[in-house]
C-alpha cells in the first residue's frame, strides 16, 4: 500500500470504529449488571430502597433484559413504578441500544476484513486520534466536573428532558446514583482503550520458515 487509502478501506475503517462504539457500548451494558451487584454493597442501596440486594439486582437484570432485548416490549419492575416520562426515556435508550446492536451484527464483516488484511498499519494516524478521544473526554469531565458532563451527555443525545427523573414517580433513580454512571464511564472507557488499543498494536505474525 503506496499510503493512499481507496474508498473500500475508508469504509472498512470507518465501519470498524463504529463497530468499536457498539461493543463498547453493549459491552458496558451487559458488564453494568456485575458492576451494580457491587454497587449495591458500596453505596448500601439495599438499605436506601429497604429492598434485599437479590430484588434490587432482580430488578435491574429486568431493566437491562427489556433495553437489549428487540422482543421485548414492555417494562414492568415488580419493585419500582415508573411514570410515562420515565418510560418513554427507558424506549429512547433501548432504541439506542437496539441500534448498536443491530451496527454490532451488521458490520462485523468490516472488523474481520480490517483486521484480517491488517489495515490497521496503515491507519495508525487515525487509531492515534481514536485513542485520544477517552482522554478528552476525562479532560471535558474534570473541567465541568462529572455532574454537568453527564447533563451534557444527556442533552447531546436526548432532545427531551425526560431523562431527568423525579424519584416520587420513577423511584429507580434513588438506587442508580451518580457514582454508579461514573463507574459505567470509566467501565466503558476501559472497553474502549482495549479495543482499539489492541487494534493500534495488532501485528502481523511471522513464521520461521
Amino acid at each position: 500500500m503506496n499510503g493512499k487509502f481507496n474508498v473500500r478501506d475508508r469504509l472498512l475503517f470507518a465501519g470498524t470504529f463504529l463497530w468499536g462504539l457498539a461493543l463498547t457500548v453493549i459491552g458496558t451494558v451487559l458488564l453494568s449488571i456485575p458492576l451494580f451487584q457491587l454497587e449495591i454493597g458500596w453505596g448500601r442501596l439495599d438499605e436506601l430502597a429497604g429492598l434485599s440486594s437479590p430484588a434490587l439486582s432482580h430488578n435491574y437484570q429486568l431493566l437491562i433484559h427489556y433495553l437489549l432485548n428487540p422482543f421485548s416490549g414492555r417494562l414492568v419492575m415488580p419493585d419500582f413504578p415508573s411514570s410515562a416520562s420515565g418510560l418513554e426515556h427507558f424506549f429512547e435508550v433501548k432504541v439506542f441500544f437496539m441500534v448498536a446492536l443491530a451496527c454490532l451484527i451488521v458490520l462485523l464483516p468490516a472488523f474481520v476484513v480490517f483486521v484480517k488484511e491488517y489495515l490497521n498499519i496503515f491507519f495508525r494516524r487515525g487509531l492515534t486520534m481514536i485513542l485520544s478521544l477517552p482522554f478528552l473526554a476525562v479532560l471535558t469531565a474534570v473541567l465541568l466536573g462529572f455532574d454537568q458532563f453527564f447533563v451534557l451527555f444527556h442533552e447531546l443525545l436526548f432532545r427531551n428532558e425526560d431523562w431527568l427523573f423525579d424519584p416520587k414517580t420513577d423511584p429507580i433513580i434513588t438506587v442508580l446514583p451518580e457514582s454508579f454512571f461514573l463507574h459505567c464511564f470509566i467501565l466503558a472507557g476501559l472497553i474502549y482503550l482495549l479495543f482499539f488499543g489492541y487494534l493500534y498494536f495488532y501485528k502481523k505474525k511471522v513464521k520461521n520458515v
